[in-house]
């Protein structure tokens, strides 16, 4: 009887979720960073990194590339990483102190906030759906390839919807709420298209009361975001250049656009087309309450806003993922219990069995790739340059301006030739050249300066001795 009580315990099927979502993001959870986005990985593991070698101050975060990166382009002599307040890297940081700098502690952190998610995911769609169809929502947030995979990146993203959803679910708390709103805000600013699914609910509740104290609240939960920002004004050079995420390209509504976003991402790398199939379906059977469809209708705003960045960089869409896996579910269940104006039930049950797994199936024909060490030279020539360079050593790692070769070589510098080589010594203090490329410039390097050490994949050339006088 007691084993009975168990199985038709919410909770425990809710915890052999989170178990399986823990386990799923074990997989390569040592693995060095330099797969899929590693150099927006590397550039926030490299501000953990730096708390640790030039002292813990979290309003100047550091990562190592000195490399001009703002929109109006100014070398960022101090190597400052002004993109989000580091509050992932907050919870890293400890880690590091205690147990040394691993990147495996910053995927565990990661993974650990997305099991958190796992958790809202389920009692967010638990309000407004039966506990099947949310225990459902929390397995296929879970489980979902794509994002099992970036569940456990050194990006910040996980840390954010952690957040995200917990300043949805703990609106009507109010002082936890916007607790978790003010986080939310100060990771991404993303966090504002989740206010209109919460303006939803205000609405509906039709008290001026809730109106003043919401406003209030928000004015209140914002002030850290608007602080902080009104801080790196002040040295606009550690400011990404930004604008280029809204519609840099111009490709907002053209067909490109929506093959990007539709085919490749939602019925690709995402949900694979039979998901999306679940998620068209749960999207169009009616809900009472229009809170869930509020949310995607926001996102569905938040993907036209930030057009151009969505497009390029497909962990934007790591914040889909709850509203779809809550739909995913709706769809699933629909099927599955049948209805009598819909083809009957028994390949209703058929389709259903079907659709599912395959969206697993084709998630993960796509999303495997991302696992894969995309230049595994920049990892061998990182850890004997990091072995053989000097600690106060600047680096030119020419690598297509991408600084996750930086990263690899644990010293600070340059991703990316600006200058010639001999003024980028006289002017920037360069010491050393690496490099995993062969190429004529890297043979002149050699032919002009002191190699210290070459090998088949890699070289490393001191910069402070030349070979000609």
């Amino acid at each position: 009887m007691k084993f009975l009580k168990i199985l038709k315990n919410q909770y425990f099927w809710l915890g052999l979720i989170i178990l399986t979502g823990f386990l799923l993001r074990l997989y390569k959870i040592d693995a060095p960073i330099a797969d899929w986005h590693s150099w927006r990985q590397a550039d926030t593991a490299a501000v953990t990194r730096n708390f640790i070698k030039e002292g813990f101050n979290p309003f100047l975060p550091k990562y190592d590339d000195f490399s001009a990166m703002s929109e109006t382009p100014l070398t960022n002599h101090l190597r400052l990483r002004f993109v989000e307040f580091p509050v992932y890297n907050m919870f890293v940081y400890p880690l590091y102190l205690w147990f040394g700098v691993n990147e495996t502690y910053h995927r565990l952190v990661s993974v650990l906030f997305s099991l958190g998610s796992i958790a809202f995911v389920y009692l967010i769609a638990k309000r407004y759906l039966s506990v099947a169809v949310s225990l459902l929502s929390a397995f296929i947030f879970a489980a979902l390839p794509f994002n099992v995979f970036f569940s456990r990146t050194t990006l910040p993203e996980p840390a954010f919807l952690f957040f995200a959803l917990g300043m949805v679910y703990f609106m009507d708390k109010w002082i936890w709420g916007f607790i978790f709103m003010a986080v939310a805000f100060l990771i991404k600013p993303w966090a504002i298209f989740f206010f209109l699914p919460l303006l939803y609910l205000i609405y509906i509740k039709r008290q001026k009361k809730l109106w003043i104290k919401f406003v209030l609240f928000s004015i209140v939960a914002m002030l850290p975001f608007l602080l902080w920002r009104l801080w790196i004004l002040q040295t606009p050079e550690g400011i990404p250049a930004s604008n280029w995420l809204f519609n840099g390209d111009g490709i907002r509504f053209r067909p490109a656009f929506f093959w990007w976003i539709v085919q490749q991402r939602l019925g690709g790398e995402i949900l694979g087309v039979s998901g999306l199939a679940l998620f068209v379906i749960g999207l169009l059977v009616k809900l009472k309450n229009h809170f869930l469809h509020i949310w995607v209708l926001s996102l569905v705003m938040y993907l036209v806003i930030v057009a151009t960045g969505n497009v390029r960089h497909n962990y934007y869409q790591l914040i889909l993922t709850p509203i779809l896996s809550i739909f995913m579910a709706r769809g699933f269940v629909y099927l599955f219990t049948g209805n009598r104006d819909f083809i009957p039930r028994i390949f209703t049950i058929f389709l259903a069995v079907f659709l599912l797994p395959m969206s697993f199936y084709f998630g993960f024909k796509q999303v495997k790739e991302f696992y894969k060490i995309n230049n595994p030279p920049i990892i061998e020539a990182g850890k004997k340059a990091d072995q053989l360079l000097p600690k106060e050593a600047i680096v030119l790692a020419p690598y297509n301006g991408d600084s996750a070769f930086l990263y690899q070589i644990n010293r600070p510098g340059w991703a990316t030739e600006v200058l010639p080589i001999k003024e980028m010594v006289a002017d920037f203090g360069v010491t050393h050249f690496v490099s995993v490329t062969k190429d004529d410039k890297t043979a002149w390097v050699r032919e002009n300066f002191t190699v210290v050490t070459e090998e088949e994949n890699f070289l490393i050339i001191d910069l402070r001795k030349t070979n000609k006088p």
